[in-house]
């Protein structure tokens, strides 16, 4: 138990590895967006003081297992069986977005096999056998490490879908395309949605931190947080 009694010594403060810039989720510094906001809300509900360290994702995974911190956002069970993992703090919308005016419809992801598409790193790997066949067959399938990329392939017609989460396309600082025009957009919830948890190096904090994400959201303020990043992004409920 000399965790337990490091944490109590150490005035409750909880070392939060936070990944580099992704909005709406992470801003620069860390220590907000919607998600790093719901993180530390909850730590704050648990009685924990926050000290964020934002760094790459893989950096602060590897400092999680190194001990250099006591927990980390935005990962999945399959990051390592070595942590402890929250309930789902929040989901990532996964969607096929295509322009208004292309007149493409998609009702299922092996219609993306008739269109190309582009998305992030390693997606082909993320979204199940169909999604994997589907771009495999596309006529022109690419994966990008940069959300930027995706918004200007699909606003300048480079490609005619691409699969991302909605909420980190809409809230991209591109939504026009090289000329300066904006275009109306449509997304297919073709994929579900992704639960994104925070990784803990002991089980007794992810179970408090666990209990205090219930409270937060009885009080509202799970709800209130959420609506002020999707009024500050525009967002769609």
């Amino acid at each position: 138990m000399s965790w337990l009694l490091a944490i109590t010594a150490h005035a409750a403060e909880v070392r939060l590895a936070v990944g580099l810039a992704k909005l709406p989720y992470v801003e620069a510094g860390g220590r907000s967006g919607l998600e790093a906001s719901l993180a530390i809300a909850t730590l704050a509900q648990a009685g924990y003081q926050t000290k964020v360290i934002q760094v790459p994702q893989a950096r602060g995974l590897a400092m999680l297992k190194d001990g250099q911190v006591d927990a980390m956002i935005t990962l999945t069970p399959s990051a390592s069986d070595a942590l402890f993992y929250s309930q789902p703090l929040l989901y990532y919308r996964n969607r096929a977005i295509t322009l208004h005016g292309s007149g493409i419809v998609l009702t299922q992801p092996s219609d993306l096999s008739r269109y190309s598409v582009a998305s992030f790193q390693n997606a082909r790997l993320l979204f199940g056998p169909d999604f994997a066949h589907a771009v495999a067959r596309s006529p022109n399938y690419s994966e990008h490490a940069d959300q930027d990329t995706l918004n200007r392939l699909l606003l300048n017609h480079r490609v005619d879908v691409v699969v991302s989460d909605e909420f980190i396309f809409r809230a991209n600082p591109t939504q026009t395309d090289l000329n300066g025009q904006r275009h109306a957009t449509v997304s297919y919830a073709l994929l579900g949605s992704s639960p994104r948890h925070v990784g803990f190096a002991n089980v007794y904090l992810r179970q408090q931190f666990d209990q205090a994400l219930v409270q937060l959201k009885a009080s509202g303020e799970y709800e209130r947080l959420t609506q002020q990043y999707r009024q500050r992004y525009q967002l769609p409920n």
